[in-house]
């Protein structure tokens, strides 16, 4: 056992789009990683449903077994309207991750010998506000209470632990991300961080297993099709391979009837697949590079291994350097260090894309991109004329996200002329915090999208129908209370009754459906 029993300690968890690491800091100082209910290190980002949540290698065999709920890519989905049907309900990409995580909580207290209720979660830089809001979110529903997020490029550029200004690319399975940090004296600040979640090496392995179905003259296979599963960890496979070496002689695996024959796969033959989407990578490597001029360029992240990458890299920008352990590895221990750290490590990351407010159609810069965490600001605005008026938070694109995320949309009634005040507040975590202040004092909240990118009429949309569920649940129960209990009631829903609903929000409700039922049967 590494700590003593009964000390608080915080872990590190670097949730990736294909796996999930998680790591603690023992007494020496060490990071220990958590090895698995499976006995390994890393916990495949899978989740499944047959009756009760399956995740990790559990979900992965559900899914080989032909069955079709099972959720493959889920981070990448944080923050867009996708939803999936779990027992009649709508889950979104947030709620999916909650078992995923809780599995990871479990193995480090099997581990540990201690309950954990704190922790560190490396997100991507490119993430918007509300993605991390979601992240945390999703944390703190998985029993990790006190969550705090911090960007995967800069938990691995803590892990390097050396003093100078470098650019960290951490180029993963879903995403890709860059930040300049400049380190010294225990203080870490990020200068500027751009990324995407468009870009990843599981791109790059759906891409490899359509080139492998084509030379093995199979028809297209659709996504839940257990075979195309089976083909995509293949492509994986061949392209780790092909990292080594610049042939591989794969055999495929039983795919239908007929027998498939062996393949000689050249490297060449995969790097025309990628070659488009490193070259413009790189372009935008080339141009923070000469923008900062540092002195290191690191490399994290599965995908960082591929050759075509660092030759491109070497040619055009400088000689990249790996970490002095794996780059696999290099963002949970960050992670982990950081949550241990206390005071010890000072960290300053930096926004990544301007935060603007558009106000009866006028957009006004609030907060610009690369403002140091935590930051606040306050922005006047002024009624140009009596009605309805609108209000919208975005953070706008970077060099590798394209496209604006809309944060927040928020309409009220005013009078011409009327003075307010927006005061938007970045934690330093990156988790945004918004108000309005009427001119009579009067504090009106602005609520953020639950999904992230949705749009106001998604968000309604969403509302107006778990409202109308909840409606029909407490129609069956309001006639055994008294009149005056209904009467409550009502206030209640017709005061509530348009909101947008975040996941907390929405379980606060449910359990009183579940207590007036409980209460009444």
């Amino acid at each position: 056992m590494s700590r003593v029993k009964g000390e608080r300690v915080s872990i590190g968890i670097d949730l990736g789009t294909r796996s999930a690491l998680c790591s603690f800091v023992d007494g020496a100082g060490a990071v220990v990683p958590v090895t698995n209910r499976w006995g390994t290190l890393s916990t495949p980002s899978v989740v499944g449903w047959d009756g009760e949540w399956r995740v990790g290698e559990d979900a992965v065999r559900l899914a080989l077994r032909g069955s079709e709920a099972v959720w493959w890519d889920v981070k990448r989905r944080v923050g867009t309207p996708f939803q999936a049907v779990v027992k009649g309900r709508r889950r979104s990409a947030e709620e999916l991750l909650v078992p995923l995580i809780a599995a990871l909580r479990e193995d480090a207290e099997v581990r540990l010998g201690t309950f954990v209720s704190s922790c560190v979660l490396a997100v991507p830089a490119c993430f918007s506000l509300t993605q991390r809001e979601a992240m945390v979110r999703a944390a703190r529903a998985a029993g990790l209470h006190e969550a705090r997020v911090v960007a995967e490029p800069t938990a691995a550029a803590l892990s390097f632990g050396g003093e100078g200004r470098f650019l960290v690319l951490d180029f993963g399975a879903g995403t890709v991300d860059l930040s300049v940090v400049e380190s010294g004296d225990g203080v870490w600040q990020v200068l500027e961080s751009v990324g995407s979640d468009g870009i990843g090496g599981y791109d790059f392995d759906l891409a490899l297993a359509d080139w492998l179905r084509e030379r093995l003259l199979l028809e297209p296979l659709p996504p839940s099709d257990p075979r195309w599963r089976t083909l995509v960890m293949e492509a994986e496979r061949v392209k780790i391979a092909l990292s080594e070496c610049l042939s591989f002689e794969w055999i495929p695996p039983p795919l239908g009837e007929r027998p498939l024959p062996a393949l000689t796969v050249q490297r060449e033959d995969m790097e025309r697949l990628m070659r488009f989407p490193i070259r413009r990578l790189v372009h935008i490597v080339r141009r923070l590079w000469e923008r900062h001029d540092p002195a290191r360029l690191l490399l994290a992240g599965g995908s960082s291994r591929i050759p075509l990458l660092r030759e491109i890299l070497e040619q055009e920008v400088a000689a990249p350097e790996r970490f002095g352990l794996c780059g696999e590895d290099a963002v949970v221990c960050g992670a982990a260090l950081y949550a241990h750290s206390g005071g010890e490590r000072l960290l300053l990351d930096a926004l990544s894309g301007d935060l603007t407010a558009v106000w009866e159609g006028v957009p006004t810069r609030v907060i610009p991109s690369d403002s140091t965490l935590p930051v606040r600001a306050v922005v006047p605005l002024r009624a140009v004329r009596s009605g309805r008026a609108r209000l919208e938070l975005i953070q706008s694109p970077n060099e590798l996200r394209e496209g604006g995320v809309r944060l927040a949309s928020l309409e009220l009634g005013v009078r011409s002329g009327e003075e307010l005040r927006l005061t938007c507040e970045i934690s330093a975590s990156g988790c945004l915090e918004a108000e309005l202040r009427r001119d009579t004092g009067e504090r009106v909240e602005i609520p953020l999208f639950p999904k992230g990118n949705g749009s106001p009429r998604d968000v309604a949309a969403e509302s107006a129908r778990r409202m109308q569920e909840l409606k029909l649940a407490l129609a069956a129960v309001e006639t055994a209370l008294s009149e005056q209990q209904q009467d409550r009631l009502h206030a209640l829903m017709r005061r509530i009754e348009g909101m947008p609903f975040d996941a907390e929000t929405m379980a606060l409700m449910e359990g009183l459906v579940k207590d007036l039922e409980n209460a009444v049967s």
